[in-house]
């Protein structure tokens, strides 16, 4: 009985077994079941593949099906193709990407994109979030987005950026997605991270890190910057753009003469003409830049008006065609009309004498104008006129000159004053403010109300405005909108006056009428 219990009965039967059944097998008569046998193993194999959609072979026949079919453009046989697989592996992300992309060739985008959306959101497929951000958002318009939007943009972005660390794209797409929607502090690492490749990505993180009052760190970013772009132009000592990189970083830094030594370094050292301009252009704004600055000191008044005056004086003359600078000469100039300082009025002179004969008489004839010389105005703006005939700001002052003169040519300031408004492309108040006070003179009331309503967003223009739209509204037979407007332009008037000036208006509104 207890030899049942020992292993090695067991195997001693088990040997016995085997040999017993070997020798008692008709082996003369095996080729008989060879078939039967290759049956067995064709089954067996059909079996296993039958049951596993999933195998090898099966799967490369139906991704080359799939290909085929997608190369030819037979978009229904690919859809086809991937419901067969579906059924199979419902939940399969490749396959439903497949299936976005698909129903995209066949015109459903809606379709397509909630099938992306879902493999965003509960997959977290890389490949589903490019296709959104590439479909929806590539345009960039991120500030014109809904709440809604700009968090699926967010959410794409981080997957993306999550996936791939290192690509630069991404990076800066995740930087300007920070920056459009409020949070540029938050941009502030990956601008970092891209100054590694893009040096003036720190000086962008440095402004930003300004803006929120951390100074110090936009100190240590700018440095950075300045730091990188340095060597490089050393390495490229002719390269217009690295000169450029430099200065702005010296200018950040508050380094404005450093910023100029730059320049005039960087002009000696160019070869063609069009890049000394463009040095000599950004040296003129450098001064502007240095101009600001030095108006936010504590100094006194007259000492930083002096300093200014030299340094735009200097601005003039190393870039004497550019706007930015001469408008800001002729604001400083006509600012210091009654200057009494000698040192000051000579600046000032120098200022007028340096510039080209346009801007010259320009100055001149709105410095006569704001003395209330119009002869005088109207003769130095003529003369800016034929010099500079497509100044929109001279012929807008040329046309006050004639509209205020005692025997006033209102037609032909008319004309000039349109002129000046069609030249550009975004016109000034100041510019309808001129246009509606002539059409007022002229007795156009309903054409000058909308130019004057355009006048009173700039308070030095609001008060003759609401006075001339008072006599506009008045004239046209709207007594309670003048009275407004009367009061808002400080003006009160008698009963008697105002029906007195009521019937002069219906008088003149039947002349007008008759021609």
């Amino acid at each position: 009985m207890l030899q049942y219990f020992s292993p090695l009965h067991w195997l001693r039967w088990t040997g016995q077994f085997v040999y017993a059944w070997a020798i008692s097998t008709p082996w003369h008569d095996a080729a008989k079941g060879i078939p039967a046998f290759l049956l067995m193993i064709s089954l067996a194999v059909l079996g296993v593949v039958a049951s596993s959609d999933g195998s090898t072979w099966r799967s490369d026949r139906v991704d080359q099906q799939f290909a085929k079919a997608w190369e030819a453009d037979d978009f229904t046989t690919a859809e086809l193709v991937i419901h067969r697989q579906l059924k199979e592996r419902s939940d399969h992300p490749p396959l439903l990407f497949r299936l976005a992309l698909t129903r995209d060739a066949l015109d459903h985008r809606d379709e397509a994109t909630e099938l992306m959306r879902s493999l965003v959101i509960h997959r977290q497929h890389p490949p589903a979030a490019r296709w959104l951000l590439t479909h929806l958002y590539a345009e960039g318009k991120w500030t014109q987005l809904e709440s809604d939007q700009q968090a699926e943009l967010g959410r794409i972005l981080a997957l993306l950026h999550q996936e791939s660390p290192n690509d630069l794209g991404v990076k800066q797409l995740y930087a300007d997605y920070f920056i459009a929607t409020q949070r540029p502090t938050q941009a502030i690492p990956l601008l970092e991270q891209l100054a590694e490749v893009h040096p003036m990505q720190g000086l962008r993180a440095a402004a930003i890190a300004r803006q929120a009052n951390r100074e110090t760190q936009a100190e240590r970013l700018a440095l950075r910057s300045l730091e990188t772009v340095s060597k490089r132009w050393n390495e490229e000592p002719k390269n217009l753009g690295l000169a450029l990189a430099v200065a702005q970083n010296q200018i950040f830094l508050r380094r404005h003469s450093d910023a100029v030594l730059t320049l005039q370094k960087a002009v000696s050292r160019v070869d063609k003409p069009e890049d000394s301009q463009v040095l000599q252009m950004a040296m003129g704004d450098t001064l502007l830049a240095w101009i600001a600055d030095i108006e936010q000191a504590p100094e006194g008044i007259e000492k930083r008006q002096l300093q200014t005056l030299q340094l735009l004086q200097q601005a003039l003359q190393v870039a004497p065609n550019s706007p930015r600078v001469l408008s800001v000469v002729v604001d400083r100039v006509l600012g210091l009309v009654d200057e009494k300082d000698a040192e000051i009025s000579a600046v000032r002179d120098a200022l007028i004498e340096g510039t080209s004969p346009g801007i010259a008489h320009f100055i001149q004839g709105t410095t006569a104008m704001i003395k209330d010389d119009t002869e005088k105005a109207t003769m130095h703006l003529t003369i800016a006129a034929e010099l500079m005939p497509n100044s929109a700001a001279i012929l807008n002052n040329l046309a006050v000159a004639m509209s205020v003169r005692e025997e006033a040519d209102l037609e032909q300031a008319l004309k000039l004053s349109q002129t000046a408004i069609k030249q550009v492309s975004l016109p000034s108040p100041h510019f309808y403010d001129t246009r509606g006070q002539i059409l007022t003179k002229l007795q156009r009331y309903h054409e000058a109300i909308p130019d004057l309503e355009r006048a009173l967003s700039v308070p030095e223009l609001a008060k003759n405005a609401h006075q001339s739209l008072a006599v506009c509204y008045e004239a046209i037979g709207e007594p309670e909108l003048a009275a407004e407007h009367r009061a808002a332009g400080g003006e009160v008037k008698s009963e008697e006056k105002r029906e007195r000036e009521r019937r002069e208006g219906e008088t003149r509104r039947g002349g007008v009428g008759e021609n």
